[in-house]
């Protein structure tokens, strides 16, 4: 009779911790920035960020899609110092008629622990329009970046995942935005 109500405790126990999942949503650190300030010199750069994120109604959130929208453009900033990138609302769609609009969806930010790992998740969908020199170009890419480790520091260790995912993704996305906009 003992070992029938620990082993329905251990199952019930069990049932509960693979429902129950939890997601962690932090601020993102001021990210090192490698300035390029050759590239886009005296250029003008439209700049959309979208959060288009579905947030779970029982995560842990100590920052809000405006915190991380703002600390990306910042960091784009900081990255090309010698053009001006003009932050716009997400509503307007617009296009820089004469210069380069940067679109990007933020898709995923957030830590997920599952099978007690924590998984740290940035995902953006980005779209550059170039209309310099009458030319129209028009690319888009999904980058994506997952980082997992042990929940053995709790919250810790999933700050540590998505941090570690945010910059992975800005990586990328510099990546991007340079290869996209050589002349």
């Amino acid at each position: 009779m003992k070992s029938l109500i620990l082993l329905a405790t251990f199952s019930a126990l069990l049932t509960y911790s693979a429902c129950a999942q939890k997601v962690y949503i932090g601020c993102p650190a001021q990210v090192d920035t490698r300035p390029n300030a050759g590239l886009l010199n005296k250029q003008t750069v439209d700049l959309v960020i979208v959060d288009s994120r579905t947030i779970p109604a029982n995560a842990k959130i100590e920052c809000q899609g405006s915190d991380v929208k703002q600390v990306l453009a910042n960091f784009l900033r900081s990255e090309f110092p010698s053009c001006k990138i003009t932050l716009l609302p997400d509503t307007l769609s617009a296009s820089n008629i004469n210069g380069i609009k940067i679109t990007i969806a933020i898709t995923a930010y957030q830590a997920s622990l599952s099978k007690s790992e924590w998984t740290g998740s940035v995902n953006y969908q980005v779209t550059i329009s170039d209309n310099r020199n009458k030319r129209v170009k028009k690319i888009a890419e999904t980058i994506n970046n997952e980082t997992t480790r042990p929940n053995i520091f709790g919250y810790k260790a999933a700050k540590k995942c998505l941090f570690t995912s945010f910059d992975k993704s800005n990586q990328d996305l510099l990546a991007f935005i340079e290869e996209s906009l050589k002349d």
